[in-house]
């Protein structure tokens, strides 16, 4: 069975390693980066999730419940707040600008991605885990009212190698762990790996997954101690977004890690504590939301918080 297990990482690794270009942008789902050019564009998480499942399926149309159901799992949500994303989106790409055109409502179905997409090949499996660059999504331009949470974040990890952001879903758990994460950059060399574990579908694989974020993973190998073998008496930040499935085995990894590789932090988001040994717990409440009102416009819905995130 962990045989099969290890041969399906490859698998994942060449979906969602995959690189998409559409127009002057290039998509990597892997890495949660938007580019225009050489320039990485600032996109709330609700926002990029939308954008991602679009562009994977360009051509076809997504129901609105499909949709909602990609960018806010487990939450019931209006579609107004779906129509301010997609509203976001199009000004982040220009939709209309020069006659491009890349969001198109279906009336009464869905949305559809009509720009040409092109897929750029995962890389190769055999890359060496210590030149692989950094994997950060890019950091928001601003953190409406999650600045002073970012500052208090920032001193537990500082006095603790172990901290958790917890909180319901939607509150901006993983702006503020990018936020720490761009922060700390210099201070760890670049030695700074941002691991999301929402898509995993079993928790066995969490070795594995965190593993690879910081380069290919040997079939043959135990790959919690090839992340040992790199990490060593490195100095390097862990950030562990949305463990919220595999709590049980997120705690015995981050537990391991702590105790076999002394310079390492790690940084958790999760809707509940992991209780493991010498964890930090941070709830994060929610953020003003806005009001459920039809005629509410998207620059006024933008005024809110928790519409970012």
């Amino acid at each position: 069975m962990e045989e099969r297990v290890l041969q399906s990482i490859p698998e994942i690794s060449s979906r969602v390693r995959n690189v998409f270009r559409f127009g002057p942008f290039n998509l990597s789902v892997a890495e949660r980066v938007l580019k225009r050019g050489e320039e990485v564009l600032s996109i709330g998480g609700r926002a990029f999730d939308l954008l991602s499942v679009l562009v994977e399926r360009a051509g076809e149309v997504i129901s609105h419940k499909e949709l909602i159901a990609r960018a806010w799992p487990d939450v019931t949500v209006e579609e107004a707040n779906l129509r301010v994303h997609i509203s976001a989106l199009r000004k982040v790409l220009g939709d209309g600008l020069d006659g491009a055109r890349y969001i198109s409502n279906v009336a009464g179905r869905g949305y559809c991605f009509v720009m040409a997409v092109a897929r750029t090949p995962p890389q190769p499996a055999g890359t060496d885990i210590a030149s692989r660059t950094h994997n950060l999504p890019a950091r928001l331009a601003t953190m409406l009212g999650l600045d002073q949470t970012v500052r208090q974040l920032l001193a537990k990890l500082s006095a603790g190698r172990f901290v958790s952001i917890v909180g319901p879903a939607g509150v901006g758990k993983t702006m503020v762990a990018i936020a720490i994460a761009h922060t700390l950059f210099a201070e760890f060399d670049g030695a700074v790996f941002f691991v999301h574990l929402g898509a995993l579908a079993e928790s066995r694989l969490v070795s594995i997954a965190v593993a690879s974020a910081l380069g290919s993973v040997g079939r043959a190998e135990d790959p919690f101690h090839r992340l040992l073998d790199f990490l060593g008496d490195r100095k390097a930040l862990l950030v562990l977004d949305n463990c919220d499935h595999h709590v049980d085995a997120v705690a015995q990894l981050v537990e391991r890690v702590l105790n076999e590789a002394p310079q390492t932090r790690i940084l958790v988001t999760t809707r509940e504590a992991l209780r493991a040994k010498d964890e930090h717990v941070h709830m994060l409440l929610a953020l003003e939301t806005a009001p459920d009102d039809p005629g509410l416009r998207a620059a006024e819905a933008l005024r809110y918080p928790a519409v970012h995130y």
